[in-house]
């Protein structure tokens, strides 16, 4: 199991993700593992939505949405959700072999990120500033005002179930360290980041581990049992990553190609 000792990461060749359809360079944002061979990443730059074939390195099929989408996560099967935040919308879609939107949920606020756990999705929201579970037809579960960051660019969360109990890893850019919620919506622990650094990016990965990605683009393993962190890379700009257990593979976006790297 990954982080069980300080991994090595090997680079693996890149995944380019433009297409002759593409108006302009792609802008990723955001990126969900659907299977081992497949990932769904967000191309803001180009208002579309991704499916690329890991295997092959190379995108399978392309979904524009009309708006400027921002994060996705993965949902059971081959369906995942994405968040459109100037719209306060969340899109459900059907990712196999083609994306296709199968659902369109409407949220008070503007959707800036979203995870999945024990059949609800979890949202962060701003304007007004707040989290909240929703049923995955959208009806509110759970509500709370959660004072973060003013703008969207650095909010993220990470939500997991392990022995059916969920916890959901919140960014906290503004005060620089990691949330842990508990499926009521409430603190059951906070990690402060070493060195003072502005947190960005958060992964949950299993067995209470973390990966963390810091605004000067240092990748972190937080160790949430412990409360440890370990530096293990340093990486230019990349806001979104996704590990394959299977393949023992991290994922992060390189904004116009999908990068990869060989844990062992």
């Amino acid at each position: 199991m990954f982080f069980k000792r300080t991994p090595q990461l090997q680079p693996l060749p890149d995944i380019p993700v433009r297409i002759t359809r593409d108006k302009d360079n792609p802008f990723l944002t955001s990126m969900a593992l659907l299977t081992s061979d497949r990932l769904v990443v967000v191309d803001n730059g180009n208002q579309s939505v991704k499916l690329v074939d890991v295997v092959q390195g190379k995108v399978l099929h392309q979904l524009e949405v009309g708006s400027m989408p921002w994060r996705v996560c993965s949902l059971p099967g081959t369906r995942a959700a994405v968040t459109l935040p100037f719209n306060n919308t969340i899109l459900i879609l059907d990712c196999d072999n083609q994306l296709s939107i199968v659902n369109t949920i409407t949220v008070h606020g503007r959707c800036e990120a979203v995870a999945y756990s024990n059949d609800h999705l979890i949202v962060l929201c701003t304007h007004p500033s707040k989290i909240e579970i929703l049923t995955m037809n959208g009806g509110v579960v759970k509500q709370r005002d959660l004072e973060l960051s003013k703008t969207y660019l650095y909010i993220y969360l990470s939500g997991i179930a392990e022995d059916n109990v969920t916890s959901i890893y919140v960014s906290d850019f503004i005060n620089r360290r990691i949330l842990r919620l508990d499926e009521n919506l409430q603190v059951q622990q906070v990690y402060p980041v070493p060195d003072g650094a502005k947190p960005l990016c958060v992964l949950a990965v299993g067995d209470g581990q973390l990966l963390v990605r810091e605004l000067n683009g240092t990748l972190w393993q937080l160790d949430s049992t412990m409360g440890r962190w370990t530096r293990l890379k340093q990486e230019k700009l990349f806001d979104s990553m996704a590990f394959c257990h299977e393949r023992n593979v991290l994922y992060w976006e390189g904004r116009k190609v999908v990068k990869r790297y060989a844990v062992s």
